[in-house]
């Protein structure tokens, strides 16, 4: 559809459809987050050290005083890395539409004055070339079809 036609439907492109006739639906970030942590299951770089920060937890107001007396940040990115070089790097995960709010923003802009890496992601395979990029992913040999195993100590996420 070119802009002309969208224009003359109220300026909206239409939403693309599946075989059956739904429109498709962009993924929900916590999709996203949950498909990158278990693609950093399988692929993370033995010396790579990761952990998601649950900073937009629905809590209680008063609970987010408590939080924010034992040092909890606004904005900081969904996950931290200390990479196999011992630096530390910050991944936020978007959705396809979705924004940063302004704390992430002053967040973002506190690690670029700090010369810290900081990425917004938006999907799976954008965190990997990131991650890839950061030398965060295990050698180039790395098996694609790699499953998790118990025997590796792997955490399950479903």
């Amino acid at each position: 559809m070119d802009a002309k036609a969208a224009a003359e439907e109220g300026g909206r492109m239409k939403r693309p459809k599946d075989l059956f006739g739904h429109p498709i639906r962009a993924p929900r970030e916590d999709a996203i987050h949950a498909g990158i942590v278990e693609f950093l299951c399988m692929a993370a770089h033995p010396r790579l050290l990761w952990w998601h920060v649950p900073n937009g937890a629905m809590v209680k107001p008063a609970a987010r005083i408590y939080f924010s007396r034992l040092g909890v940040f606004p904005g900081v990115a969904d996950l931290c890395f200390v990479l196999p070089d011992k630096s530390p790097a910050f991944m936020e995960v978007k959705a396809e539409d979705g924004r940063q709010s302004d704390s992430q923003k002053a967040f973002q802009a506190r690690c670029a004055v700090l010369g810290l890496r900081y990425r917004v992601v938006r999907s799976i395979s954008e965190a990997e070339e990131v991650l890839r990029e950061w030398n965060a992913l295990r050698g180039p040999a790395m098996d694609k079809n790699c499953e998790p195993s118990a025997d590796r100590g792997l955490r399950s996420v479903a």
